[in-house]
């Protein structure tokens, strides 16, 4: 008995999204081979582990297509909120939770000391 195969299925919006059982990609990513390749490699990752290190993988040839890709496409911009809302469920994106988190924590903390040294 052969491993079962991940479904992919085109979407409206988001980018790209891995959910255990298929992936979810940018139907505008259907003509952009290497970007399409580079995001699906993104996504099987999540497959092996749940690590928050896996986000910070980036291959920096393909950063400029990406960022430039996202800006033509605001409808891929929900996929760096950490909570979504769809019809049927709400998806919460642990990684993005410990990282939007961290951001806020620091920026209070350098507000606070940057506050505490002008008194």
């Amino acid at each position: 008995m052969g491993k079962k195969q991940l479904k992919v299925i085109y979407t409206e919006k988001g980018l790209a999204n891995f959910f255990g059982d298929h992936i979810e990609i940018n139907r505008r990513l259907k003509d952009k081979k290497k970007l399409r390749d580079y995001i699906m490699k993104h996504e099987l990752g999540h497959k092996e582990s749940f690590d928050i290190w896996h986000e910070f993988q980036i291959d920096w040839k393909v950063m400029p297509s990406l960022i430039l890709f996202v800006f033509k496409n605001p409808s891929t911009w929900k996929d760096f909120l950490p909570i979504q809302f769809s019809k049927k469920k709400i998806i919460f994106d642990f990684n993005l939770l410990i990282i939007y988190s961290f951001v806020i924590s620091l920026s209070i903390l350098v507000a606070l000391i940057f506050i505490k040294l002008l008194k």
